[in-house]
């Protein structure tokens, strides 16, 4: 999952993407570590400069390594799979209020499908992601993924409706 970080791009007042998630849609559980530090995957130690953030994905036997980093010149975040040389880029005009819209800038020719990621900030230790893909000239929704912020002890519920 892409975390939009980035020092010019302010989130909701009191809210930081920075830190321990969990994530769910009551079926299944993602955790995720979001932070700028310097550590090693595998064999390469990485410094990563200050507007790249790491983001780690577990979820059961998965594990991925993420960097993120936001171009603004292009107004787009970058994300780099560590794990497997590869990149997406992903357009947007900042916060609306609570939402931030990613819009796949579907470079990467007819394997990569357009699709657009939302985020949802309900508050400082919670956010709702919605996954849409682009069907003929429709945005098709899927279920959306609450992530609660790991400090106190939360368990994951469904989306408040």
């Amino acid at each position: 999952m892409i975390v939009p970080v980035d020092r010019t791009l302010h989130p909701p007042e009191g809210f930081d993407f920075g830190g321990q998630w969990n994530c769910g849609d009551g079926a299944s559980i993602a955790h995720l570590e979001v932070g700028n530090r310097n550590r090693s995957i595998r064999w390469v130690s990485l410094r990563l400069p200050e507007p790249w953030t790491e983001i780690r994905e577990s979820q059961g036997g998965f594990n991925g390594d993420y960097f993120v980093g936001y171009d603004r010149d292009k107004s787009q975040f970058l994300m780099i799979d560590a794990d497997d040389p590869a990149s997406v880029a992903y357009f947007t005009e900042g916060w609306n209020g609570n939402k931030l819209l990613l819009t796949s800038t579907n470079d990467k020719g007819p394997l990569a499908l357009p699709h657009r990621i939302q985020y949802d900030v309900d508050d400082s230790h919670r956010f709702t992601v919605t996954w849409e893909m682009l069907e003929g000239t429709a945005w098709k929704a899927e279920p959306g993924v609450e992530c609660i912020k790991v400090g106190r002890p939360r368990s994951i519920t469904p989306p408040k409706k």
